[in-house]
């Protein structure tokens, strides 16, 4: 995630489009791939593609897609993952294979009325709420991390190992492991939707442990 996508995706808030989706969360830094068939969604990725490549992933909350008339749009969540598009495969009747990559979090403020036949909306960035025990929360969370990939050395362990690695700062260490480690899609909204950096850092710590809790029994069952 660079500056230059930062503003970029700044830059598009206004008018952003988005792509509603059940049990879906697009974190900062993580990537999502998509295969996209409906032709309001191909309008879509054909428009971003020729203009700033910026696009929303939102959450449809369960029971709310395809309820009652299926011309009507279904709710989604306010908090949402806006990125740009890292990857565009066309095929040749038209859809297309689209890797999404997050950027920010972003709130939406109001819907706008319909012009295509995809959604935008009017959001504004969210940024993170920081303190002064983030930095120590964030070396607490990198422990365990590297203990977990001690305790499985698989090549999925040592991505996760360089993942911890490369993150900078507090807020970035927990999107970038939460994304990796999380399945969940209701837990990655929860850690999408909470803006204090120290309870995401918890939360994701919790959530590493138990990963790492689950590979110690596996073992020791093993040896059993």
């Amino acid at each position: 995630m660079t500056a230059a996508d930062i503003e970029r995706v700044r830059a598009e808030l206004s008018r952003l489009p988005i792509f509603p989706l059940p049990a879906m969360a697009l974190l900062p830094g993580g990537q999502i791939p998509l295969h996209v068939f409906e032709p309001r969604y191909r309008r879509l990725v054909r428009d971003c593609s020729r203009g700033a490549g910026v696009l929303g992933l939102a959450c449809i909350p369960d029971g709310e897609e395809g309820v009652g008339d299926p011309t009507r749009k279904p709710r989604i969540l306010p908090v949402l993952g806006a990125g740009v598009l890292a990857r565009i495969e066309r095929l040749p009747d038209g859809r297309s294979n689209i890797v999404v990559r997050g950027v920010l979090r972003v709130r939406v403020e109001r819907e706008h009325e319909a012009s295509e036949p995809y959604r935008l909306v009017d959001a504004i960035a969210l940024s993170d709420e920081t303190s002064e025990s983030d930095a120590a929360r964030a070396d607490s969370l990198r422990r365990v991390i590297f203990a977990l990939c001690t305790a499985q050395r698989t090549p999925a362990s040592a991505a996760l190992a360089q993942i911890a690695g490369r993150a900078t700062v507090p807020g970035e260490l927990a999107d970038a492991v939460a994304g990796a480690v999380i399945e969940d899609p209701s837990e990655r909204q929860a850690i999408l939707e909470t803006l204090s950096v120290s309870r995401r850092l918890s939360r994701v710590e919790r959530a590493v442990s138990a990963a790492l809790a689950l590979t110690a029994g596996s073992a020791s069952s093993l040896r059993n």
